[in-house]
């Protein structure tokens, strides 16, 4: 199974190191002149948006693996899962980089139909993805060797993960409706504020400090 789980996990670095070659600036083409420069150079905060986001979802899976180990039947599946789905998602991911590098004055071709088009398929990606990361932590607390206090870890980030799927979900409802397509994009501005005050708030120690503390009292 060690075998299996190494070339699964090169399988998905080398998924998501593809999805990241769709984002890349200038889409691989050399500027002939300098305003092809300058525009290749505004793509430039709309790809490193597009790159933070699907390293976010690389990394998670690199510490998810640090939970679970090996695995079994159900952790290779929720992968494919993943590896399935970043391909399919970084296609609205694209779409949204492109229309945000063209606002900023880049020329390319942004997308054309309404916002709540482009969210409401763009939402639908992110809530399948947040979901499958939420379900792989899910899977993690099945390990038998997990210690208490991973246990305890494990659970916030279950925790977080449902928060980035409801929020996703709340932008993909707003977009469905013409009278709020335009505030769809707004859900996903709150995540810092949502996920920094959770994550600040957790005890993520807790199972620690409750260990050292029976440790050292006193018998009776």
């Amino acid at each position: 199974m060690e075998t299996v789980t190494r070339r699964l996990d090169g399988f998905t670095d080398a998924a998501f190191a593809f999805a990241v070659t769709l984002l890349v600036i200038g889409r691989g083409e050399v500027p002939g002149t300098f305003d092809d420069l300058r525009s290749a150079m505004a793509e430039v905060p709309a790809f490193a948006i597009g790159f933070a986001i699907i390293g976010m979802f690389w990394f998670t899976h690199v510490r998810w693996r640090r939970y679970r180990g090996e695995g079994d039947w159900v952790s290779v599946l929720l992968t494919f899962a993943l590896i399935f789905l970043v391909l399919i998602y970084v296609r609205p991911l694209q779409a949204v980089a492109a229309s945000l590098s063209a606002y900023v004055g880049a020329n390319v071709t942004s997308f054309r139909g309404g916002i709540g088009d482009l969210f409401a398929v763009y939402g639908a990606g992110f809530i399948a993805m947040s979901a499958t990361i939420t379900s792989l932590f899910a899977d993690a607390r099945r390990n038998p060797a997990l210690p208490d206090l991973e246990r305890h870890a494990l659970k916030g980030e279950i925790i977080i993960w449902s928060i980035l799927t409801v929020t996703g979900a709340l932008s993909l409802l707003l977009a469905l409706f013409d009278a709020t397509e335009r505030i769809s994009p707004l859900p996903y501005a709150t995540l810092p504020v949502t996920i920094g005050l959770f994550t600040w708030r957790y005890d993520w120690e807790l199972r620690r400090r409750q260990t050292e503390t029976d440790a050292g009292a006193e018998p009776v």
